[in-house]
């Protein structure tokens, strides 16, 4: 991804002051004095940000896509007609744009569907960061385009110095093994599947979350409602003592029907080819449970492995581990729910399966160390729901929100062109300040695995670290002497960069 300098800082117009004398007449010294304090003020403040430019911080602008869904060129926001959704779809300063297709329900971009023009997002750059701290993998880092050194590249830190780098099935490998990302990583490259925020309909046929009690074939007795957009769970003398599920079914958007989460990106519209299979899933869920409650369940799908975490709540213990039924000696680290405070309680619930780890926090912290394993052979488990919650006992316990996300599943290929991938069949070996770069948006960018001269970038190439996305906004048409088209910013998109 190119990224475009700012030429020019931002300017800033001082606020009009007015005061009132107490003194009848006015007094021209005061006048010029206040004049000549107001110049030297400007004069000082264009100094500074000359020098915060010079040696602190650089803004530039992203034109592409390569990086979404962390960093957004230019792009239009569609709201669907159909679900209420508002995504993103690329869109280049030609004006040409592939068509949406909503991520929630699959819809097609129509002639009623809702669009606004964005620009790039313009980030922050901290410059001579890494003169101090050698950038880390799965940082966003700046750099000097290898093949063209004048351009400036904005790309994520996969591969350190003297590793052997290779891609497989998605995944990076370093020096023959699997790199794992931290929860706090997952956070940062995660990209959402699904989110019950909102109105509409989930799919054209059937909602994507629905209670299933254990070996039922289809909905049958369950504590599991929907109230106003959340989903409660009451206690039912009719689904027993077993753990009552409420099971995420998944709807492909491209192929406009139920199957298994594949790399779709909302971003590049109907040019997503989404034809791999994602086996690397996050849950993030909002509740709010009730004492009575004798422990939660998520269930999580990592291709043929299947894992369940049942976290206690009336009953003291640690949480626990099952791989495929059978259970996994883990680390405690926090308790789900201490003993002590007030109940109903509300918790942010985080589980993922990502990078051959099992990791679940409850507001941001551990429950047990990361747990790593190695996979099973074999696919995905057909007809086997990739995610669900389960309650088990006689409390009640409400669903604020639900988030399905998946990892990033790098590419073999550059779509559309034909080229051979770097790192896919042979690996990379790194010098010992060489660095292997991917882009978020796999299927699209052209990074470490396409360049031309090198894959690998030096690291006297580094420019800085990205940490703000500053002065988010879109392109309006306004009628001022005429239709003009004006960029108006929203300073509510403003976000920082992990």
């Amino acid at each position: 991804m190119v990224l475009q300098t700012l030429s020019d800082p931002d300017s800033l117009a001082p606020a009009a002051v007015v005061q009132e004398s107490s003194e009848p007449d006015h007094d021209p010294a005061q006048g010029s004095g206040f004049a000549r304090q107001m110049v030297e003020l400007l004069i000082a403040l264009a100094l500074c940000i000359l020098i915060v430019r010079m040696f602190v911080a650089e803004a530039y602008v992203v034109p592409t896509g390569s990086m979404a869904p962390a960093l957004l060129g230019q792009h239009r926001e569609l709201k669907c007609h159909m679900c209420t959704t508002i995504y993103a779809v690329g869109h280049d300063d030609g004006g040409s744009s592939t068509r949406g297709i909503c991520p929630r329900c699959g819809e097609r971009e129509g002639p009623s569907t809702r669009a606004m023009i964005r620009g790039g997002d313009r980030v922050l750059v901290q410059k001579f960061f890494h003169e101090f701290r050698p950038p880390r993998r799965w940082e966003i880092a700046v750099f000097r385009f290898p093949d063209d050194p004048t351009q400036a590249y904005v790309k994520r830190v996969v591969g350190l110095p003297g590793e052997s780098i290779r891609i497989v099935d998605g995944d990076v490998i370093a020096d023959g093994r699997i790199a794992r990302k931290s929860i706090e990583d997952f956070q940062a490259l995660r990209i959402l599947v699904h989110d019950t925020a909102g109105s509409g309909c989930d799919s054209p046929l059937a909602p994507r979350w629905s209670p299933r009690p254990p070996g039922a074939p289809a909905v049958l007795a369950s504590g599991w409602t929907t109230r106003d957009g959340r989903r409660v769970h009451e206690p039912s003398p009719r689904i027993g003592t077993g753990v009552d599920w409420l099971v995420y079914e998944h709807w492909d958007p491209v192929r406009n029907r139920p199957g298994p989460i594949r790399d779709y990106y909302a971003y590049d519209g109907e040019e997503s080819r989404a034809d791999n299979d994602v086996k690397d899933l996050g849950l993030e869920a909002w509740l709010t449970v009730d004492r009575a409650v004798d422990f939660l369940a998520v269930r999580i799908r990592s291709g043929a492995t299947r894992f369940e975490i049942r976290l206690p709540v009336a009953r003291s213990g640690s949480a626990e581990l099952l791989q495929d039924g059978r259970p996994v000696r883990t680390i405690p680290l926090e308790s789900p729910f201490p003993g002590s405070g007030a109940w109903p309680r509300s918790a942010r619930l985080e589980a993922a399966v990502v990078d051959h780890r099992v990791q679940l926090a409850i507001d941001g912290r551990l429950v047990f160390a990361p747990h790593d394993f190695e996979p099973e052979p074999g696919g995905l488990r057909g007809g086997d729901s990739p995610i669900a919650l389960g309650v088990a006992g006689p409390g009640s316990v409400v669903v604020e929100r639900l988030r399905v996300y998946r990892d990033i599943y790098y590419t073999s290929y550059l779509s559309p062109a034909p080229l051979a991938a770097r790192g896919v069949g042979q690996p990379v070996v790194l010098g010992s300040n060489e660095y292997f770069m991917l882009g978020d948006n796999s299927p699209v960018s052209c990074d470490s695995r396409f360049w031309s001269a090198s894959p690998v970038v030096p690291g006297d190439f580094l420019l800085g670290k990205p940490f703000l996305v500053h002065l988010p906004g879109e392109l309006m048409p306004l009628e001022i002497l005429g239709r003009v088209v004006c960029w108006v910013p929203d300073p509510r998109r403003i976000r920082y960069i992990h």
